[in-house]
């Protein structure tokens, strides 16, 4: 839709944060057969969701260059055969390179919810000048990578970016960063890219 008849027909992206009747208590895993799901559920258990998580896995997991990759030699390697989920899966890991087994966990194979928060602000020795330590916390079973964008008093702004392995052995995570000053407020994922259910913990302000 991006590139058909420059773009006349794309859709504009909703909100992740908005979509968490995707990951309620009344949604359903992808990984199910249509028969057995909920009617109201086919739709986007079928179609919205799936696209959403591949979506999501070009844009923020692997970019764009490793998924066309590995997505189109799938679609080579596979074409005229009857693939299973798990072949997919595979193919996509061999090819990008990466193991994604935590990615197809949550997604796809379970009705996880993701719920990123930040938990705690201090400082170095009660220093702002030594640097900030934000803590943050996974509240909920599925796991993403983490941008956290914080402010200063002054106006300055920054961000860092966790990878996805930060949660391997840990629901929470604490990590410095040099302001020399100090801040007036930290939000973790501020461009609303990741499913989040929750966006009342998602701030921490002076």
């Amino acid at each position: 839709t991006a590139d058909f008849n420059n773009g006349e027909y794309k859709q504009r992206k909703r909100d992740p944060h908005g979509i968490g009747y995707m990951f309620g208590p009344q949604s359903e895993p992808v990984y199910n057969t249509p028969d057995a799901m909920k009617e109201r559920n086919i739709g986007n258990r079928l179609y919205y969701k799936p696209g959403y998580a591949l979506e999501l896995l070009r844009d923020q997991i692997l970019g764009h260059d490793r998924f066309d990759y590995a997505f189109k030699k799938y679609i080579r390697d596979w074409a005229y055969k009857h693939p299973t989920p798990w072949d997919f899966f595979r193919s996509m890991e061999n090819s990008a390179g990466e193991d994604l087994a935590w990615f197809w966990k949550g997604m796809i194979l379970n009705n996880y919810a993701l719920d990123q928060a930040v938990t705690n602000v201090e400082y170095v020795n009660g220093d702002p000048k030594q640097g900030a330590l934000i803590s943050i916390e996974n509240a909920s079973q599925m796991a993403m990578p983490v941008v956290v964008e914080y402010t200063t008093v002054s106006g300055k702004t920054g961000r860092k970016t966790l990878p996805v392995e930060i949660w391997q052995n840990n629901n929470s995570w604490t990590f410095k960063i040099n302001t020399g000053e100090v801040l007036n407020k930290v939000v973790i994922d501020p461009d609303h890219i990741f499913p989040d259910v929750d966006n009342s913990n998602n701030t921490w302000a002076k």
